[in-house]
């Protein structure tokens, strides 16, 4: 049930990445002027956009597939560390940068992205190491529709923590 779980969860996370920058071209062109400002200046902005998306898009094909599902985990957790490393490189300049993750115009990016993240890596890690155990229909059930329903509530990360964590430190 965990690995279901934490493919449900990821695949969703990832499905509304990908949906919400490659929707329109004006999501694409704000996620790749984001990518532009959190990586090396000596990266190409557009093509590494392109190819975070295009990662984003195998990682939900891999975690759906049950005998790519270990190939998927790893996609999400080094994609989701390479995030990590963008984020931090942005917060550590105190360069102010908009999450533009989900495709929308998302706040600063800041510590609370790092979290999202590095739980997102954990569940990656977790759902790798539990295995592909079979489970009872019901069982399968509660874990894909609650796996679901929390990488949703993970696409709302910052509404989320703005509900969560006291206004002075909701930065």
């Amino acid at each position: 049930m965990l690995d279901l779980f934490a493919r449900a969860l990821l695949a969703v996370v990832f499905f509304a990445a990908v949906v919400g920058k490659a929707r329109s071209r004006q999501g694409f062109a704000e996620f790749r002027d984001s990518v532009g400002a959190v990586g090396p200046q000596w990266l190409p902005a557009g093509p590494i956009a392109g190819l975070i998306v295009a990662g984003e898009t195998a990682a939900v094909v891999l975690l759906a597939v049950p005998g790519t599902r270990l190939a998927g985990y790893v996609l999400a957790a080094g994609l989701l560390a390479v995030f990590c490393a963008g984020i931090a490189r942005a917060v550590l300049a105190k360069q102010s940068v908009r999450c533009q993750c989900f495709g929308a115009d998302g706040g600063l990016l800041g510590p609370r992205h790092l979290v999202r993240n590095g739980l997102l890596v954990a569940v990656a890690v977790v759902g790798a190491l539990a295995g592909d155990v079979p489970a009872s229909a019901s069982a399968a059930l509660v874990a894909l529709v609650t796996g679901a329903f929390l990488g949703l509530l993970t696409t709302r990360w910052e509404d989320v923590a703005f509900l969560l964590v006291p206004a002075g430190r909701n930065r």
